[in-house]
């Protein structure tokens, strides 16, 4: 779906809930232009938790205004789906470092959390079996934004800013990393290295796929 048939969903619900601009703005802090350019189109500067309030305080989801989702949703529906205490998380497929900072465009879904996760958080789908038994393929990982991790802790990282992996992590000298599968060896990274190696976050929770 285009920017503009995205700006006309908002539209649509702000008018569907009787809501004025200026209403969607203080309740989003921000100015009432900002939200009447998302309305004409202007949306690829709408951040992830934006969007997601956004969504709450038009009664529907994020998918929906997106255009992951054709047919609405009662609004009663989606008080029961994502209560208060609840939050809409990406999922991505895929990691990417643009510009030194996490790509989005490769979100393909989302998941329920608890809005302690609201914050620089992610899921990520898993493509491979490093971690088998513990993390298949097609299972969702629950990522914290974060540049360090301590010893023992499951992380996600980049390779060569290409290869995204998930081990468990350790630095007694030089960074290891380990998998749960006996047929993936240990990483090791020594000084000259360890440069191609970026921690991207750590695994807080993971969910899986049936």
């Amino acid at each position: 779906m285009n920017q503009i048939n995205i700006g006309q969903r908002i539209k649509k619900k702000r008018e569907q809930h009787k809501l004025s601009l200026q209403y969607v703005a203080d309740k989003l802090d921000v100015n009432r232009s900002s939200v009447m350019r998302w309305e004409n189109g202007e949306t690829s500067r709408i951040k992830l938790p934006m969007l997601e309030r956004l969504a709450q305080i038009l009664q529907t989801t994020p998918e929906y205004l997106m255009g992951y989702e054709d047919e609405e949703i009662s609004d009663s529906t989606v008080r029961n789906v994502l209560p208060e205490s609840a939050c809409m998380i990406p999922v991505l497929d895929r990691l990417q470092i643009e510009n030194g900072s996490l790509d989005w465009k490769y979100i393909i879904d989302y998941e329920i959390a608890d809005t302690k996760y609201r914050h620089d958080c992610f899921f990520l789908r898993i493509s491979e079996n490093s971690m088998a038994p513990r993390l298949e393929e097609g299972d969702r990982v629950l990522i914290s934004l974060q540049s360090t991790l301590q010893n023992g802790e499951t992380g996600v990282f980049l390779l060569d800013e290409t290869e995204s992996l998930i081990r468990i992590y350790s630095c007694e000298k030089e960074p290891e990393l380990h998998s749960f599968n006996p047929y993936y060896p240990t990483l090791r990274f020594n000084e000259t290295e360890k440069e191609r190696l970026k921690i991207i976050g750590k695994v807080v929770e993971s969910r899986r796929s049936w």
